[in-house]
C-alpha cells in the first residue's frame, strides 16, 4: 500500500516540536485572582463552623412495652 501524500507533514512536525519545548504556564490570571482566593477562604470558614467541637448529648426515653 502507498502512503498518502503529506504537503503539510514538515510545517505540523515543525508546530509539534515548538509545542513540546515551550514551557507550562504555571498560573492562570484567573488562578491569581482575588475572587478565586475568596471562594477558597470562603469555603475554609463554611466548613469550620460547620464541624462541630463535640456532638451534642441528648438523652432520650423510649417507651418500652412489655413483650408476649
Amino acid at each position: 500500500m502507498e502512503s498518502l501524500p503529506d504537503s503539510a507533514g514538515n510545517a505540523r512536525r515543525t508546530w509539534l516540536r515548538a509545542v513540546e519545548t515551550e514551557p507550562p504556564a504555571a498560573q492562570s490570571d484567573f488562578e491569581r485572582s482575588a475572587i478565586w482566593r475568596g471562594v477558597f477562604v470562603a469555603a475554609f470558614i463554611v466548613t469550620v463552623i460547620n464541624i462541630p467541637v463535640s456532638p451534642p448529648t441528648v438523652q432520650t426515653r423510649a417507651p418500652v412495652r412489655a413483650t408476649v
